[in-house]
């Protein structure tokens, strides 16, 4: 081809590129549907601010500091909006009379890999999501959950006996280390009749470790659904530039946990009362769920019931490390309610007032999913916090921006449990935290992480007095957690504490 025909050529090919992105850029800022919400220029022509945010692992902190400046609705993309507020909880993911959900926004990776004509519980749609709902609101009903007590319990009696050898031996305990070898070997016990065995080793298993990776390669995922339509030709070339070893991690946590549930439903007749044993007498009946769905579903349960649980338990333990006045109060409450350690059960712990305001109050500092789950706007459009949205439009409550939002909070970066006890803070909005969304979607394990929890902190607080190792440098709580990072959920430091036995 003659050069200067190739460089006209060129040429015009960037004079139309040029026109392109002029053109797609004043149509967003000024004409389109969503041209009238407040946000940073750059956001509002671009997914580019979100999706470096996103792989920095600070996107619901910079979505928290657009807040700050543009109010409690701020175009982050430009198709996308974030709210702040506490009735956006309820529009977004609550059920409203007379209004269509909003269902799960394509950009949104689920938490395990998907597998053609299956969906997990937070994944389908309104029917198929009602019927599996049914079918397993009995393994997580309280009924249930208190039978399922003893399971929890021998786990967390691992776990004091390990510090109890481990405080006789003047040791410095990593406790992200060992929150996450409990809560991983209770939900393998819960869902396949088979812990893993992290308690007894004192040593991560390898499947632990490739949890967080899944969750990981998610916020990759989802970084090219933000760039293009999802399954259009170039999400796809997008996702094969994504390396093998990476995409890995979600294919083999699948491969692993189909192994166990197949080998846990194999008996049938099994007597362990773990969410099998629910889900298979239930189902005898009603037929509610699929083989495949029980797969899929378990894969989710091992994702969700481990790592948000450990995840509060670390920042619970930060928290009150930094804030020994609280701490003090709650060891108090613990110690004068029960007389010994046999004594301390979920159904006694879950009214005392302290360690509730205690929970509520780290959830709403440091809740396990800071992210905001993305819904689309159903068609016609709906209101959100008394906004008009146009359909198809990306929405989602930052729930790191909600909960620390000074409109929502007097002095909300503090950690003050009384703010759940006290009249003098009843003008805080406290639906503004919701750790466990609401709603037919809100997550289903509430109860079983509540029970984890209380028992974890009621026998920790028993048996020993907790002390700060080192400054936790990493886990400092100014400017924004500024040395952490978060995808779905943290990705936690160390945090090293010191025990000394409590002599009676």
């Amino acid at each position: 081809m003659d050069v200067t025909v190739a460089t006209k050529l060129l040429a015009g090919g960037v004079g139309l590129f040029t026109v392109w992105i002029t053109c797609t850029c004043i149509y967003r800022l000024f004409f389109h549907p969503l041209a009238k919400f407040p946000g940073p220029k750059l956001n509002c022509v671009s997914s580019l601010p979100a999706i470096i945010s996103l792989l920095r692992g600070r996107l619901p902190m910079d979505t928290k500091l657009l807040h700050d400046i543009y109010g409690p609705v701020v175009r982050v993309s430009p198709n996308e909006l974030s709210f702040d507020g506490p009735d956006a909880w309820d529009d977004i993911y609550g059920h409203r009379a007379g209004h269509l959900n909003m269902h799960k926004d394509p950009i949104h990776v689920g938490s395990v890999e998907a597998v053609p004509g299956v969906t997990t519980l937070t994944m389908s749609n309104d029917e198929v999501h009602a019927r599996q709902r049914r079918a397993l609101s009995h393994p997580f009903s309280m009924k249930a959950l208190l039978g399922q007590q003893d399971i929890v319990n021998s786990h967390v009696t691992k776990l004091m006996t390990a510090f109890k050898r481990l405080a006789k031996e003047e040791q410095i305990i990593n406790v992200v280390d060992w929150y996450n070898f409990t809560t991983f070997d209770v939900i393998g016990d819960l869902c396949f009749a088979e812990p893993f065995g992290c308690l007894d080793e004192g040593e991560w298993h390898f499947w632990v470790k490739m949890i967080y990776e899944t969750v990981k390669s998610g916020a990759i995922e989802q970084a090219t659904r933000r760039i293009a339509t999802v399954g259009s030709p170039l999400q796809k070339f997008l996702m094969n530039l994504i390396p093998g070893s990476v995409k890995k991690f979600r294919k083999d946590h699948l491969t692993y946990s189909n192994e166990k549930t197949l080998r846990r439903l194999a008996d049938e007749k099994g007597e362990h009362r773990d969410f099998i044993y629910y889900i298979l007498r239930n189902n005898e009946s009603k037929q509610l769920l699929t083989k495949d769905e029980i797969l899929v579903n378990s894969a989710l349960f091992i994702v969700a019931g481990s790592e948000t649980t450990a995840s509060f338990l670390a920042g619970w333990t930060n928290l009150l490390m930094r804030h020994r006045d609280v701490y003090d109060k709650l060891v108090a409450e613990v110690r004068s309610t029960f007389s010994s350690e046999d004594d301390i059960r979920f159904e006694v712990l879950k009214d005392l007032p302290y360690m509730s305001a205690c929970i509520n109050e780290a959830m709403r500092v440091f809740p396990p999913v800071p992210a905001g789950l993305l819904r689309t706007v159903p068609r016609g459009g709906d209101t959100v916090s008394g906004y008009f949205v146009p359909e198809k439009t990306s929405v989602a409550v930052s729930s790191w921006a909600a909960t620390h939002s000074a409109r929502n909070f007097r002095e909300p970066d503090r950690f003050i449990p009384e703010r759940w006890l006290d009249q003098a803070w009843d003008l805080d909005k406290k639906k503004a935290s919701q750790p466990f969304s609401l709603g037919p979607r809100g997550c289903i394990g509430r109860n079983l992480s509540y029970m984890e929890q209380r028992l974890i902190m009621g026998r920790l607080l028993w048996n020993f007095d907790v002390f700060p190792a080192d400054e936790a440098k990493e886990w400092d709580t100014e400017g924004e957690m500024k040395y952490m990072r978060a995808f779905l959920t943290w990705e936690k430091p160390d945090l090293n504490i010191k025990l000394v036995p409590v002599v009676r």
